[in-house]
């Protein structure tokens, strides 16, 4: 009975390490722009635009760890039943689209409109913009290209800090609301927070780099049959609470606001007119110093992992040095577009991406149902397709192209499109026509699945 309790309280003390650790990475600065956002837009509809964002902005991030970690660790592993190259493929893809083209741009434009607009609002014109940003790559270069451990000290200092800061906030804006959440006229607010979640990149995230997670769990002395499935799900609910948290909180706060902002102020500026309505100019600029600093550990931390990735993939033949200069130089020149810019880019292309995304995790969670990779062929090819049909929906929509209105009544037509999930009923029809041929093909029941892998080595 003590050894027991000696194990169960192990097991708590590590998921709560790892816990705090995923979701110190799920939980980027860039990120808090999109929850206000939301609230606004959604107003009194708030609570269920909330729903739509716990699916997408956190529930799934944290479930891409958890099937990672139950399908064999690794991105390549998970996705060997749909081809050998395929999970390699999609880390290239993630990797250079989402990391390279949309994330650290986007920390250097936070960083600017929320950080130091509202540090220097005396200094708020374009020539700065061309000052600050250069200044910002320069910076988050140095540190990359040394790999010092300065940066991770400020980190590990600074994602408490803010953590502190925003709980400050989310509890104020609790006790004392800035008003109550307005009639916006959104119609669709589940879709909205769904949709919006995208943006966060998190399931992404949780493929590119869950095995830092699932590795500090082995590294413990964690295996199947002694704890490792207990710690991962624990991690994953410790991780979301955290954001849960953190993002209703702040989309809380912005449906309070929505009678005093409108839906036209800018995304990057939103959560600090918020803030400054709360708790004064102290407030805003306290957040502003911890969300300047914290979008420049973040842009380190991927610009490092990028610089090492380029030269792996090129065989050494790219120095470490020339991969971070490389990044730096076309990140900083992405950034000078604006946060605007960077989401409005970035819509499209996680509309095409996350159907993919999002069932390679649901095939990864539930891999011991299926019996051959026709069902993840199946499937992926499905949501590709759908993946392919969402982006150019909202890629017309962005470039103000009218597509035929025979097309927009057929997709409407899709179960669940007006939620956002039209690509659902289409994935999971593709997964079992899949499977049918595979099995009638004469394939037999060829695909071992990772997970059992998993229990094999541990056994």
């Amino acid at each position: 009975m003590v050894t027991s309790s000696v194990t169960q309280r192990r097991v708590f003390r590590d998921s709560l390490i790892v816990g705090f650790a995923m979701f110190a990475v799920f939980f980027g600065a860039g990120n808090l722009i999109f929850p206000p956002q939301i609230g606004i837009l959604a107003g009194s509809g708030w609570f269920e635009a909330l729903q739509g964002l716990l699916v997408t902005g956190m529930l799934l991030p944290v479930l891409t760890v958890v099937a990672l970690g139950l399908g064999g660790g690794t991105v390549e592993r998970l996705t060997t039943p749909i081809a050998p190259w395929f999970g390699s493929a999609l880390l290239v893809v993630t990797l250079i689209v989402l990391a390279w083209m949309i994330a650290v741009p986007r920390t250097a434009s936070v960083a600017y409109e929320t950080g130091f607009r509202t540090l220097a609002p005396a200094l708020d014109g374009g020539v700065w913009m061309w000052v600050f940003i250069p200044l910002f790559f320069v910076i988050s270069t140095s540190f990359a290209l040394d790999r010092s451990r300065v940066i991770d000290r400020i980190g590990r200092f600074l994602t408490p800090l803010l953590l502190a800061l925003l709980g400050i906030i989310v509890i104020w804006s609790i006790v004392a609301p800035l008003g109550v959440p307005a009639d916006t006229g959104e119609l669709a607010p589940f879709r909205l927070g769904l949709i919006t979640g995208y943006q966060t990149g998190d399931v992404f995230g949780g493929l590119m780099f869950g095995v830092i997670f699932i590795e500090a769990i082995r590294e413990r002395g964690y295996t199947e049959g002694t704890g490792y499935r207990s710690v991962l799900i624990g991690s994953g609910i410790v991780t979301f609470m955290g954001l849960l948290f953190v993002y209703g909180g702040l989309e809380y706060l912005g449906a309070t606001g929505s009678g005093l902002f409108g839906a036209d102020v800018a995304q990057s500026e939103l959560l600090t007119h918020l803030v400054g309505a709360l708790a004064g100019t102290f407030g805003a600029n306290a957040l502003a110093v911890a969300v300047l600093l914290a979008c420049l550990t973040t842009a380190v931390g991927i610009t490092a992992v990028l610089g090492e990735y380029i030269v792996k993939w090129s065989g050494s033949r790219i120095s470490y040095r020339t991969a971070v200069l490389t990044v730096s130089l076309t990140c900083m020149l992405q950034a000078f577009g604006g946060v605007d810019y960077i989401v409005a880019l970035a819509e499209p292309i996680f509309q095409l991406l996350y159907p993919v995304g999002i069932s390679i995790v649901l095939l990864g969670l539930l891999s011991r149902l299926f019996s051959n990779d026709g069902v993840w062929k199946g499937a992926t090819l499905a949501a590709m397709l759908m993946g392919g049909v969402d982006f150019a929906f909202a890629l017309s929509a962005r470039l103000g192209l009218a597509l035929p209105d025979s097309l927009k009544e057929a997709y409407g037509m899709i179960p669940l499109s007006s939620l956002g999930f039209a690509w659902l009923l289409p994935t999971v029809a593709g997964g079992l026509l899949g499977g049918l041929i595979w099995r009638f093909a004469g394939m037999g029941d060829r695909r071992a699945s990772a997970a059992d892998a998993v229990t094999e080595r541990a056994g």
